[in-house]
């Protein structure tokens, strides 16, 4: 089979860096062809990667949206936990994880910047808030807003915490879009926790020296036992630019999540980014800014932002009216048996006092474990008619309206991946 037909768009003299690799590489895929043609196969095809470049701008999609929900749960692991996780979920990838700690500042953030094996699709998660340490909660309440741009204003806490990461998030992404090695611009970067060790040309370059001595010989089993582990680190070395770009994260890495792509949004620097922005899918939101924030930006990228709730969630609330007035935007998704459903009805709105509803909300969650019944009690007739006749709010308090329970990101990653236990470590 001829080399063009293996690597479409692929100029091999360009691509190899070098003539001496490109002819090293014809006499290979010349003695090699079926092997050849499957590592071709896997680099511009792989399914999962191939459906996420092919997802629509604005179109919800579920296999994302799975994806999505685990890097968002595995986000609170490490850098190694994330790219073993997702490895597992058919994403083969390298992940450069940057962080900024400043108890001074009351930030905590961490954001995962993921990207294919071969470049073409890019996902930035955003860690939420943490039980530990105190900064995050305390970020968390700092709720005084402050002005975003000329597009209204935005919660304090959530703001400074992506500002705090975001012009070293900013150079990767820009080196995917530009077909860099996002490992290579890690490694410019100090601050950055160590990225996965990513194959470079200069390892082809040793390959294709050891190929070239294996062709001059006569041994057979040699040469195809060589050829074969050439195969895995030019699927590595040979990578595209990136073509697709999502941005995921749970809780507080949901509301940084819809501030990054805000800043795209805002950044004429980055406007070519703005096509290759798929979709921003967040699990257990807060609500980010004012009501002009929420109609800017609705204009802008509001048919790209999937806001998943699960069951009783409290945080899609808050922040509470008592800290002034914020409103959600984007489209929202409710969880079901049947997996997340578009919410025909009213999106999550502010309650009043906050510290009261996160009181009730964990309340709740403590009942629900001592409770399996529910609220009520099972008083067979008279119950039956007690829950016919009592209004719905005599009959589970407002007070435990919310559930704090319902927060946990292994419920988002239990609706995403499916009902059996255990399947979101899998």
């Amino acid at each position: 089979m001829a080399d063009k037909d293996l690597w479409p768009d692929q100029d091999i003299s360009s691509s190899a860096d070098d003539i001496r690799i490109a002819e090293t590489l014809q006499r290979a895929i010349a003695l090699f062809p079926e092997q050849w043609a499957a590592a071709a196969a896997r680099l511009r095809a792989g399914d999962l990667v191939d459906d996420l470049v092919n997802v629509s701008p604005g179109a919800y999609d579920h296999t994302a949206s799975s994806l999505l929900a685990s890097a968002s749960a595995w986000a609170y692991s490490d850098n190694e936990e994330v790219i073993r996780m997702l490895e597992r979920r058919g994403f083969s990838n390298v992940c450069v994880t940057v962080t900024f700690n400043n108890q001074g500042f009351l930030m905590d953030s961490l954001v995962h910047f993921v990207l294919s094996r071969d470049g073409r699709v890019g996902i930035l998660v955003f860690r939420g808030s943490q039980l530990q340490p105190l900064t995050n909660w305390l970020a968390n309440i700092n709720m005084k807003t402050e002005a975003f741009y000329a597009a209204g204003r935005v919660h304090g806490g959530f703001y400074h915490g992506i500002l705090s990461v975001w012009s070293r998030v900013r150079n990767y992404l820009v080196a995917a879009q530009n077909g860099e090695s996002i490992c290579g611009a890690s490694l410019r970067d100090a601050i950055s926790k160590r990225c996965a060790q990513e194959p470079s040309m200069e390892d082809v370059r040793v390959s294709c020296d050891e190929v070239s001595g294996l062709l001059r010989q006569g041994d057979e089993s040699r040469k195809k036992e060589r050829l074969r582990s050439m195969v895995g680190a030019l699927e590595d070395a040979l990578r595209f630019k990136m073509e697709a770009l999502y941005i995921t994260g749970h809780s507080l890495g949901g509301a940084l999540a819809v501030l990054a792509a805000a800043l795209i949004y805002s950044d004429e620097k980055l406007r070519e980014l703005r096509p290759l922005l798929r979709g921003i899918y967040t699990f257990g939101q807060p609500m980010v800014g004012d009501q002009a924030f929420a109609t800017k930006f609705q204009g802008e990228f509001g048919n790209k932002l999937f806001r998943h709730v699960y069951s009783r969630d409290i945080i899609p609330h808050l922040p509470p009216r008592s800290a002034g007035i914020f409103e959600h935007f984007g489209q929202e998704y409710i969880s079901s048996i049947e997996g997340w459903i578009s919410n025909r009805g009213p999106t999550a709105g502010q309650v009043r006092i906050g510290g009261v509803a996160m009181l009730g909300s964990a309340l709740s969650w403590l009942s629900e474990q001592f409770s399996p019944r529910g609220l009520l009690p099972d008083l067979g007739p008279v119950g039956w008619l007690a829950k016919k006749l009592v209004p719905p709010f005599l009959r589970e308090p407002l007070l435990l309206r919310y559930s704090l329970g319902d927060h946990m990101p292994i419920n988002y990653l239990r609706v995403s991946r499916g009902p059996v236990p255990g399947s979101e470590f899998l």
